[in-house]
């Protein structure tokens, strides 16, 4: 199941509850049906009975407990039977509800990047004094913007990690700077806007999100400010579509960057963009 496990399975449903999105009853039975089959196949062997006073006790205490350990290592192995189609019919059931828990994230989302950007136009423009040790808490109207942003930014990351843990369930996201396509997307490139050399714009703003990454209250601040890159939660699947979005500009960049003529230029950047 493209690589998701009972575990991924189950903290996508604990971060939907977290979140107080519903969880379809088909997922909780299906999770009380993998429990129980996994239980089943840890049954513990029963323990062993005293030892009889008599040896003319002995062989049926012994032949008792042996039938009981035989049953107890046959309900293990016929529970393994089971247990692989009861962890793919829980985690398919998590996976089926991932789309409508992210998209009920969707709304919170807004709503914080809404108290991020209205305390943004009362911060600093310099990005870098947007540090605690560097703020200006003398001025009562920076300080109860940056408290505005930095109560926002604190439900921000933990949304964020909330519909990474969610996403998982229907698959990975990717890899490096997943955090950020995660609620970010450059727009698509044209050949056009390849040749006009746009790429210079964009790729900034991702070296300054990976810069930023020890403080998120400037991190989010530079995000709502910023105009290259749209937000907005991926939905499954959508990250890894950012991502090459972003391969694809650098692909058509670098073609455009080794043309010998423009006419060249263009018809590698097509290229590039095409396949």
């Amino acid at each position: 199941m493209y690589g998701v496990t009972v575990a991924d399975a189950e903290r996508a449903v604990r971060a939907a509850e977290r979140r107080k999105l519903p969880v379809p009853p088909e997922v909780y039975e299906a999770k009380r049906l993998q429990a129980a089959v996994f239980d089943t196949g840890h049954t513990p062997d029963p323990e062993r009975p005293a030892l009889p006073a008599t040896a003319a006790q002995a062989a049926a205490v012994i032949q008792q407990h042996a039938e009981a350990l035989r049953l107890a290592d046959a309900t293990r192995r016929a529970a393994e039977l089971f247990a692989e189609e009861a962890a793919g019919r829980f985690v398919a059931e998590a996976k089926a509800a991932v789309p409508k828990w992210v998209a009920g994230l969707d709304k919170e989302f807004c709503t914080l990047l809404g108290i991020v950007r209205k305390a943004a136009a009362k911060l600093p423009q310099d990005i870098t004094l947007l540090d605690p040790k560097r703020i200006n808490w003398n001025d009562p109207v920076i300080t109860a913007a940056y408290t505005k942003a930095e109560g926002a930014v604190v439900q921000l990351e933990q949304l964020v990690s909330d519909r990474a843990n969610i996403a998982r369930a229907a698959g990975s996201d990717g890899g490096r700077d997943n955090a950020l396509f995660s609620v970010a997307a450059m727009p698509e490139p044209t050949v056009q806007t390849v040749m006009d050399k746009a790429w210079q714009d964009l790729h900034p703003v991702i070296a300054q999100w990976r810069d930023l990454h020890q403080q998120p209250v400037a991190r989010w601040v530079y995000l709502v400010r910023q105009q290259a890159l749209t937000l907005g939660l991926a939905t499954p699947g959508q990250v890894r579509e950012r991502a090459g979005c972003v391969q694809l500009w650098r692909d058509a960049t670098h073609a455009r960057s080794a043309a010998q003529s423009l006419r060249g230029a263009h018809e590698l950047v097509a290229q590039a963009l095409s396949g």
